[in-house]
C-alpha cells in the first residue's frame, strides 16, 4: 500500500484551546483529521465512524445492520481495553487522525498497520497505552491494511439507536449525534474516566492471521446458496477459476470486483432479503460482495456468500488488490466456525509486565501520607516484577520477617501483609515460614510455620544454617538506624522492644527482598541518601530488591498481583481485608498509627486495603 498511497492533501489544524466538559463528562476530543486523495477524481477514503457488533433484528424496518468492517480486530481492541466485546470504539479509514485527551483512560489500536505516536513518540499498536489530561494522540496513514480500531477504556459512553450506536451514513442513523454523520474536527466523544486497565498487548504470533499476506492473491471462500444453480457449470468455472481485482469503488456498502463477467440464467428474481457477504451479479456481471452497510433487500441473483471469516480479511484489503475464490461446504464452514470460537477462548492478550510493574509502582504511592512517592522515583523502575521474579525462581524455604513494635505489642501492618505472601507462596509450592518475636510469634504458631528472632547475631547464624532459605523477605521490620539503634516514625528509640532480623539480612547468601512504607524500615538503606531529606531516624539496612508502598502490606498485594501473572493464577482471588484484620485483633493488634485495636492499616479503613486488592488484580487481568 505504500507505494500506492500519495501524500495527504489536508492539512491538520490546531486542537482547540484547552478542554471541554459538558454536564460533568469528560472527553476525548478529536482535535482534527486528515484526508487522503488518490487522484482528483476519487472520492477521499477518511470516515471515522462509531462502532458497535451492530444494528441486530431490524430488518422488518428496513434497517441495515451496519457494524465493524473487521469484526476480529474490533474485538482485539476490546479486548486490550478490558471491555465488553460490544463496547462502542472508532473505525478509522485509511488513517489521518489526531486526538487530545482532558482524562485519565486507556486506548488501543488494532487492524491495520497505523503509525501511531503519544505526545510525539512512535508507540507500538495492539498494545494499551496509559492516556493523561492533555496528551496528544497521533493516527497516521495506514502503511498497510485499511481499517483501523480504536477502542478506549470503558467504550465511548453514547446512545443507542434502535438498540445500536453503529454509524450508517446511508440510512442517517447511530453515531455520535444519532444522525448517522462520520465523527469530524472538533467532535467531542463522551468516555469515562479510567484509572485501571490491565497493560495488555498482542503478540506478533498471536496477531491477526486474516492481516498477513501469503501471495499477491486473497482467496475468499464461498458458500453456495440456492441461486448457485441459476449459473451453469460454465459460469460457476469462470468465477472459481478466475482472478479478480477490487475496484475503488468500494464503501461499506459492498465490494466492487472488476474480472470475468458471470452471467445467471436469470435476469433478476423478485426482492429478498440479503445477508451479509451475499455475492451479487448486477447485468454487466461483474460481482459485488455486499458488506456491513448492505441494503436489506435485493433482486439481483447471487451465487452465494463469503465465509463469515474472510470479510475480516476482505475488509483489510485495498482497491488494486487480487482476490479470487474458493468454494467452502457449509459442513466444512461449520467446523472452521467452531475450531475459530475455541481458539479464541484461549486466544487472549498478554500482559505488559514491565508495564505492569510500573502501574502497581504508581497506585501504591498514590496517597503518598509519607513521602514514598519521593522513594519511589528514586528506585530503579521495575522494582515489584524484579521482586516477582526473585520469588519465582527462588521457591524453596523462604523466610518472611515481619511485626513492628507499637505499645508493646504489634501492629497491624506487615503482619497482615506477611500472611498474604505466606499463602500466596504456599500455592505456588513453596515452603513460607514467617520470622518474628513475641507476642506476634505466640499468636500466629498456631496457624502459621513460624520461627523466632532474637536481639543478637548469633541468633541470625543459627538461623540462617538451619534453615539455608532460597529467598528472605521482610515487610515492616524496624532497621537499624545509623547509630545502631531502632526508631519509630516519632522519633522514639523502641531498641529494648526489636528483635535483630538485619543481621538475617546481611548474612543470608540468598537474594532479599524488602517491603517499607517510612524509611526506618530494614532494606531502606538502598535510600539511606534520599532519606536523609525526611524527618526520620532512616535505617542503613540494605537489601537486593526495595519495595515501596503507602501502606507496607499494599506493597505485598502488589508483589502477589504480578506475581500471579508470572505463574498464570490468581493468588489474591480469596483475599479479604476483613477478615485477616479480624483474627489479628484477637491477638492484640493495633493501628500503627492510632495505636488502636481496630482493624484499620496506618489510620486507613480496611475497605481501602480491600479495593487495592481489587484494582491490583484488574490491572493484572484478573
Amino acid at each position: 500500500m505504500a507505494a500506492t498511497r500519495p501524500a495527504a492533501l489536508g492539512a491538520s489544524s490546531a486542537p482547540p484551546a484547552g478542554t471541554r466538559t459538558r454536564g460533568g463528562v469528560d472527553y476525548l476530543a478529536l482535535a482534527s483529521q486528515l484526508i487522503m486523495q488518490r487522484d482528483a477524481k476519487q472520492e477521499a477514503l477518511h470516515d471515522l465512524e462509531l462502532e458497535v457488533l451492530g444494528r441486530l433484528g431490524q430488518h422488518g424496518i428496513g434497517l441495515t445492520v451496519g457494524g465493524p468492517m473487521d469484526v476480529l480486530s474490533f474485538r482485539n481492541a476490546n479486548q486490550l481495553c478490558s471491555n465488553d466485546e460490544n463496547a462502542s470504539l472508532i473505525e478509522i479509514m485509511v488513517g489521518g487522525l489526531i486526538i487530545e485527551s482532558n482524562l485519565t483512560t486507556y486506548i488501543a489500536l488494532t487492524g491495520a498497520s497505523f503509525p501511531l505516536k503519544i505526545n510525539g513518540i512512535f508507540v507500538s499498536s495492539s498494545t494499551t497505552h496509559k492516556i493523561y489530561p492533555g496528551d496528544r494522540i497521533e493516527i497516521g496513514f495506514a502503511e498497510d491494511g485499511m481499517r483501523g480500531y480504536l477502542a478506549v477504556a470503558g467504550g465511548f459512553s453514547l446512545e443507542s439507536v434502535f438498540g445500536s450506536c453503529s454509524t450508517v451514513k446511508r440510512e442517517k442513523i447511530g453515531g455520535l449525534y444519532g444522525d448517522g454523520q462520520p465523527i469530524t474536527h472538533g467532535d467531542f466523544l463522551p468516555c469515562p474516566d479510567k484509572m485501571v486497565c490491565p497493560p495488555f498487548f498482542w503478540e506478533t504470533n498471536q496477531l491477526f492471521h486474516h492481516l498477513s499476506k501469503h501471495s499477491e492473491v486473497t482467496i475468499i471462500r464461498v458458500i453456495l446458496g440456492y441461486q448457485a444453480q441459476t449459473f451453469d457449470s460454465t459460469q460457476r468455472g469462470i468465477f472459481f477459476s478466475s482472478e479478480y481485482i477490487l475496484s475503488d469503488r468500494n464503501d461499506r456498502m459492498g465490494a466492487r470486483l472488476t474480472g470475468p463477467s458471470v452471467k445467471s440464467s436469470r435476469n433478476g428474481i423478485l426482492s429478498e432479503g440479503i445477508c451479509l457477504g451475499a455475492i451479487q451479479f448486477p447485468p454487466d456481471g461483474m460481482p459485488i460482495i455486499l458488506l456491513r452497510d448492505r441494503q436489506t433487500i435485493g433482486g439481483y441473483p447471487k451465487i452465494g456468500s463469503v465465509f463469515s471469516l474472510d470479510l475480516d480479511k476482505l475488509s483489510q484489503l485495498s482497491p488494486d488488490s487480487k482476490v479470487c475464490f474458493e468454494q467452502l461446504s457449509i459442513e466444512e464452514a461449520h467446523n472452521l466456525l467452531h475450531l475459530n470460537l475455541a481458539r479464541s477462548k484461549l486466544h487472549k492478550p498478554k500482559v505488559n509486565l514491565k508495564a505492569l510493574s510500573g502501574e502497581i509502582e504508581q497506585l501504591l504511592v498514590d496517597k503518598n501520607p509519607r513521602g514514598m512517592r519521593t522513594l519511589y522515583e528514586a528506585i530503579e523502575p521495575g522494582s515489584y516484577l524484579r521482586a516477582a521474579q526473585l520469588i519465582n525462581n527462588n521457591l524453596g524455604k523462604i523466610l518472611i520477617g515481619t511485626g513492628f513494635p507499637v505499645n508493646s505489642t504489634f501492629e497491624t501492618d506487615g503482619p497482615v501483609g506477611a500472611i498474604a505472601l505466606y499463602n500466596g507462596i504456599k500455592k505456588l509450592g513453596g515452603d513460607p515460614l514467617i520470622v518474628c518475636d513475641d507476642p506476634l510469634l505466640s499468636f500466629l504458631e498456631s496457624s502459621f510455620n513460624i520461627c523466632e528472632i532474637q536481639p543478637n547475631q548469633d541468633n541470625a547464624t543459627k538461623l540462617l544454617k538451619k534453615y539455608q532459605p532460597s529467598l528472605i523477605i521482610s515487610i515492616e521490620r524496624p532497621g537499624k538506624a545509623s547509630d545502631g539503634q531502632y526508631y519509630n516514625m516519632r522519633g522514639v528509640n523502641i531498641t529494648p522492644e526489636c528483635a535483630d532480623f538485619d543481621s538475617i539480612l546481611l548474612n543470608a547468601d540468598c537474594p532479599t527482598i524488602c517491603i517499607g512504607d517510612g524509611g526506618n524500615e530494614v532494606g531502606m538503606g538502598n535510600l539511606y541518601e534520599v532519606l536523609q531529606k525526611l524527618n526520620i531516624n532512616p535505617s542503613i539496612t540494605d537489601c537486593d530488591e526495595l519495595l515501596v508502598a503507602d501502606v507496607s502490606n499494599w506493597g505485598a498485594h502488589g508483589l502477589l498481583a504480578i506475581l500471579s501473572c508470572l505463574v498464570n493464577q490468581d493468588l489474591l482471588a480469596e483475599w479479604d481485608n476483613d477478615k485477616v484484620l479480624a483474627y489479628l485483633s484477637k491477638g492484640g493488634s493495633v493501628d500503627g498509627v492510632t495505636g488502636k485495636n481496630t482493624l484499620t492499616e496506618d489510620g486507613m479503613d480496611s475497605s481501602i486495603s480491600q479495593n487495592i486488592v481489587n484494582k491490583l488484580r484488574k490491572l493484572s487481568g484478573f
